[in-house]
């Protein structure tokens, strides 16, 4: 599966960047059109909470704005620095709302990676029922590996953009992942779940 990234900073979005620090609305109407939609997407990965993931986006983008003259293009794309902004914010609401992270689970085996138990009713409650385990084993991850988790698997980004995002050394970034992994195997063996998603086997991260 091909990795998302957020969209690639062109010669074109950087004079865009530009007309937006200088106050040009209709450059802001054009980057929130572009970028609104990730940001909303990590929100919902984070918070688990439609109108939660709004306020990030709302947040995200006004807090940029505030601090649009401090984003350097030499230190991280635009996308990468929204993303930074968004997830102080969602850490910011965790901590405040004593809330969990709820995890990324989607609502296909396919896109969740599950084993397949077969066609049919017993399938489908097989299916369920792993998606409940995977969802608790996640959510007892600690905090770097819970993110590290969501923003890999859920929201597609290589390790080398987690990195940036989260101002840490790449090889950190593969450390949690394969730790996150480790003991999410563990989690769910100890309930009985022998076979294993593909999530918990190593995938390119580049």
């Amino acid at each position: 599966m091909q990795d998302k990234k957020l969209p690639e900073q062109d010669v074109s979005e950087q004079a865009l960047i530009r007309r937006w620090q200088s106050d040009d609305s209709d450059a802001f109407d054009e980057l929130y059109t572009q970028y609104a939609p990730a940001i909303h997407r990590l929100g919902w990965a984070m918070l688990k909470e439609t109108q939660a993931a709004e306020d990030v986006v709302q947040e995200t983008f006004l807090r940029a704005y505030k601090a649009r003259q401090r984003f350097d293009p030499n230190r991280a794309s635009f996308g990468t620095w929204l993303y930074q902004i968004a997830l102080n914010y969602c850490r910011s609401h965790l901590r405040r709302k004593r809330l969990p992270t709820i995890p990324w689970l989607r609502q296909t085996g396919e896109s969740l990676d599950l084993p397949d138990p077969g066609p049919g009713p017993e399938g489908n409650a097989l299916r369920s029922e792993y998606q409940r385990q995977l969802w608790a084993a996640v959510q007892n991850l600690s905090e770097p590996l819970r993110e590290v988790i969501t923003l890999h698997y859920y929201m597609e980004l290589p390790a080398v953009e987690i990195a940036a995002m989260l101002n840490r050394p790449e090889g950190t970034i593969y450390s949690r992942l394969h730790n996150a992994r480790r003991r999410l195997a563990e989690a769910l063996a100890e309930q009985g779940v022998t076979a294993a998603p593909r999530i918990l086997e190593t995938r390119n991260a580049d």
